[in-house]
């Protein structure tokens, strides 16, 4: 590694961005082993950023207290040049962004789609969901993406527009036990409406809901799925490594539907075999 590289801008130590990556992000962590050589560590420290930011309103039971920590990263990555955190992920991340020339904005958008969860009112109509999953997951395919490809695009591309939602939609599906355990549905009335809020209910009927609920996830997750494969051959060269978790949508989903599983208290997963086949072989073939 160059003394350029973002991963040597902590004081050489990179076990804990690798560390953090694997440990919260492990699906594009796994991606980013798999990408192209001059991207591949930009990509595991945009991993290990993501990975943090995401489990914070998994984590936090009280709203303030999931707030005080995403304002840490908000000020942390808008701290003045110079001016280390002392947090080695955001150190990584900020000296990232000055090599890639990436915005603020751009690292900051995540950040405020997380915020969302914490909310009973955090996502209140569809277009909100749809602003959500753009600013979470669309935000990182858009980032890794331009990384690959040796820009910034200024806006979501449809590519990322598209695959951000299939995979925010899908992991929305897989935390509802994580997210109803706290006391929180990060999903607008009308979509719930089309099935039925699991709290409050007994125990049958919630996991009914839960489960209908799930399903209606993996329906949208999946139209998007179509759309991004259907564009994915305008994709060039090894671009598509950007966007590799994508081909563990539709195992993730099949996890989450599986029959008996309990929708309330088991949390849906593939085995680390399976993920790792599945995604050196999207990357091997070229295709989602």
């Amino acid at each position: 590694m160059g003394a350029s590289d973002p991963l040597t801008a902590v004081g050489g130590d990179v076990r804990p961005l690798y560390e953090a990556a694997r440990g919260f992000e492990r699906d594009r962590y796994l991606a980013a082993l798999l990408a192209p050589a001059d991207a591949r560590e930009d990509l595991v420290t945009l991993a290990a950023y993501l990975g943090e930011l995401q489990r914070i309103p998994l984590l936090a039971q009280d709203v303030t207290i999931g707030e005080i920590r995403l304002q840490w990263w908000r000020d942390a990555l808008q701290a003045a040049p110079g001016v280390a955190s002392g947090h080695p992920v955001a150190d990584a991340v900020r000296a990232l962004a000055a090599r890639r020339d990436l915005s603020t904005e751009a690292l900051l958008r995540p950040i405020e789609g997380r915020s969302r969860e914490l909310y009973e009112d955090g996502i209140r109509d569809e277009d909100e969901l749809l602003a959500y999953a753009d600013e979470t997951e669309g935000s990182a395919f858009r980032i890794a993406h331009g990384m690959i490809a040796g820009a910034a695009p200024s806006e979501i591309s449809e590519f990322s527009r598209n695959a951000g939602r299939a995979l925010a939609f899908t992991r929305l599906a897989l935390s509802l036990p994580q997210h109803l355990a706290l006391g929180r549905l990060p999903l607008p009335a009308a979509f719930v409406g089309r099935a039925r809020d699991p709290r409050g209910a007994d125990e049958g009927v919630a996991r009914g809901a839960a489960r209908e609920l799930s399903a209606l996830l993996g329906v949208e997750a999946r139209a998007y799925l179509a759309r991004f494969r259907g564009d994915q051959a305008r994709l060039g060269g090894g671009e598509l490594a950007a966007f590799l978790p994508l081909c563990l949508v539709e195992p993730y989903l099949q996890a989450a539907l599986k029959p008996g599983r309990d929708v309330l208290l088991e949390l849906a997963d593939i085995s680390p075999l399976s993920r790792v086949v599945r995604l050196w072989f999207a990357r091997w073939r070229g295709r989602i």
